[in-house]
């Protein structure tokens, strides 16, 4: 079968309702890795399972966190509480970020989404190293506001903010 003919058949065996990761070649069942508590998930199977054990108690949760002013913090290191190993998780990003790409027939894409963006360390650290622009979302106004400073002038031209 010619190749031409054999992405055509793919393309027409992917439903809406197949899993973007099993699309772009990244089977789910591969992806492992602790979560921010240190908790260890032998797949990602496994993590939706406690998920959705404590999905209302983790909501309330958060939610009351907000309300009681979240991190809070007056620099953006603050702001970032518990992102100690910066360094390593942003250099896991990109690795994940590469494979996902390196599986794009079509090749490179331009734009990215950062959604819950907060002060843009994602935006910042990753897709700014990998897309020519991105999008910040970013529900809280000062965050949003912040985010502008934390990604200096030269990357900020590169973002809008919504």
């Amino acid at each position: 079968m010619s190749s031409s003919r054999k992405s055509k058949k793919s393309a027409a065996m992917v439903s809406a309702s197949t899993p973007p990761a099993i699309v772009q070649g990244i089977r789910p069942d591969s992806i492992k890795g602790c979560d921010d508590m240190g908790n260890f998930y032998q797949s990602h199977s496994e993590l939706e399972k406690v998920q959705s054990l404590h999905r209302a108690s983790w909501y309330a949760t958060n939610k009351q966190w907000w309300v009681d002013g979240g991190y809070g913090g007056l620099t953006d290191d603050e702001i970032m509480v518990g992102d100690g190993g910066n360094h390593q998780d942003c250099e896991e990003g990109l690795k994940f970020l590469d494979r996902i790409m390196s599986s794009r027939p079509s090749g490179r894409v331009s734009n990215a989404i950062d959604a819950g963006a907060g002060v843009g360390r994602v935006t910042k650290n990753i897709l700014l190293k990998r897309f020519d622009s991105v999008n910040l979302i970013e529900g809280d106004a000062a965050f949003s506001k912040r985010s502008r400073a934390y990604l200096g002038r030269k990357r900020a031209i590169r973002c809008t903010f919504t």
